[in-house]
C-alpha cells in the first residue's frame, strides 16, 4: 500500500511539482462564480480545519507540501484524509494518471471517489459531469442542499441540471436559501409544480410561498402567459385554509396592489361556485369590458339565474 503520508513517496515522479498558474487562476475564478466558496472549502471546513482559501490553491511547492502536512495531521478517519488528497491530486493535471493510482494504491472506498469526483467537477464548473457521480445509486447525500443551490446560483449552470438533481437526490432542503432559490425555478417553469411543492412544507413556510405564487402571478406582464398563469391558479385544488389564504392575499395582502388581483377573486369564487357578492371589495369591482361584458353584467346573471 502507498504511503500515502509521505509527500515524497506520493510525488515521487516529480518531488517539486506545483500548480501552474492557468491552474491556479482557473480555480480562483470558480470559486468567486460558487459565491467565493468551493466544495474543497466546505470539505475542509467540515473535517474542522481552519477556512482554506488561502491555503487552496496552493502557489508553490512548499504551499504543497504544507497543505499536505495539514490534511496528514488532522485528527479524522483516514478514509477522509485520502479522499481530500485524492481531491488535490485531481487538480495535479501535469501528472498523469496521479489521482486513479492514488486512489487504487490507498485502496480509496468507491463512494468517497464518486463523491470526491462529483465535488471536484462542480469546483471545475463541469455540471453534467458532476452529476454523473453525485446522482450515482450508490452514493449516500452529502451536501447536497448546498449542491443544489450551487447548480441553481451558477450563472453557467443549465437550471434543467438543477431540477435533474433535485428528482434524482431529494435533498432536504433544510437551508432557507436553497429552498427558496428552488421554488423560484418552479415558479418560472411550471406554476402548478410549484403550488403542490409548497403543499410539502410546515405551515408557515407553506402560506408563505404559496403567497409568493400569488404574487409572481400577478406581477406578471399583461399578456397570453399571464392569462394562462391566471387560469391556472384559479383552478388549482385550493384546500379550505388555502381558499381563505387565497382571498386575503388577492383583497387585503401582498397581492392586492397587482392588477388583476379583485379580478381573481371573482373568478374562483364564480369557478367554485361561492356568491361573487356581499364583499365591499368585489361590490365595487366593475373590471374590464370584454364585448359588453364586466363583472356587472356576469354578477346580474347568476342572480337571474339563481333558483328563486
Amino acid at each position: 500500500m502507498l504511503d500515502w503520508q509521505d509527500f515524497d513517496a506520493v510525488f515521487q515522479q516529480k518531488p517539486d511539482y506545483a500548480y501552474d498558474q492557468k491552474s491556479i487562476e482557473a480555480i480562483h475564478k470558480h470559486r468567486k462564480e460558487l459565491g467565493d466558496q468551493l466544495f474543497f472549502d466546505r470539505i475542509w471546513k467540515n473535517i474542522g480545519l481552519t477556512p482554506s482559501r488561502n491555503n487552496y490553491p496552493p502557489r508553490s511547492n512548499q504551499d504543497l507540501r504544507n497543505l499536505w502536512s495539514k490534511i496528514v495531521q488532522v485528527s479524522i478517519q483516514d478514509e477522509q484524509r485520502i479522499a481530500l488528497l485524492y481531491y488535490i491530486l485531481r487538480d495535479c493535471r501535469q501528472l498523469p494518471n496521479a489521482d486513479t493510482n492514488f486512489a487504487r494504491r490507498t485502496y480509496l472506498p468507491p463512494k468517497w471517489q464518486l463523491l470526491v469526483a462529483g465535488l471536484w467537477e462542480l469546483d471545475h464548473a463541469q455540471f453534467s459531469r458532476a452529476l454523473e457521480f453525485l446522482t450515482d445509486p450508490s452514493l449516500t447525500p452529502t451536501f447536497s442542499d448546498e449542491i443544489l443551490l450551487a447548480l441553481l446560483r451558477h450563472p453557467k449552470c443549465d437550471s434543467s441540471l438543477a431540477t435533474a438533481y433535485y428528482v434524482a437526490a431529494s435533498p432536504p432542503l433544510q437551508n432557507q436559501e436553497t429552498r427558496e432559490a428552488y421554488f423560484q425555478l418552479l415558479l418560472a417553469n411550471n406554476l402548478v409544480e410549484a403550488y403542490y411543492f409548497s403543499q410539502k412544507q410546515d405551515d408557515l413556510r407553506h402560506k408563505s410561498l404559496f403567497e409568493q405564487l400569488i404574487v409572481s402571478v400577478h406581477r406578471e406582464k399583461e399578456g397570453d402567459d399571464r392569462a394562462e398563469h391566471a387560469a391556472l391558479l384559479v383552478g388549482l385544488p385550493l384546500t379550505t385554509e388555502e381558499e381563505i389564504w387565497f382571498e386575503h392575499c388577492l383583497l387585503q395582502g401582498a397581492a392586492a396592489k397587482y392588477p388583476g388581483a379583485k379580478d381573481s377573486v371573482m373568478a374562483r369564487r364564480i369557478a367554485t361556485g361561492k356568491p361573487t357578492t356581499g364583499s365591499g371589495a368585489l361590490n365595487r369591482l366593475k373590471g374590464e369590458d370584454i364585448g359588453g361584458v364586466t363583472w356587472d353584467f356576469v354578477n346580474r346573471a347568476i342572480a337571474e339565474a339563481a333558483p328563486k
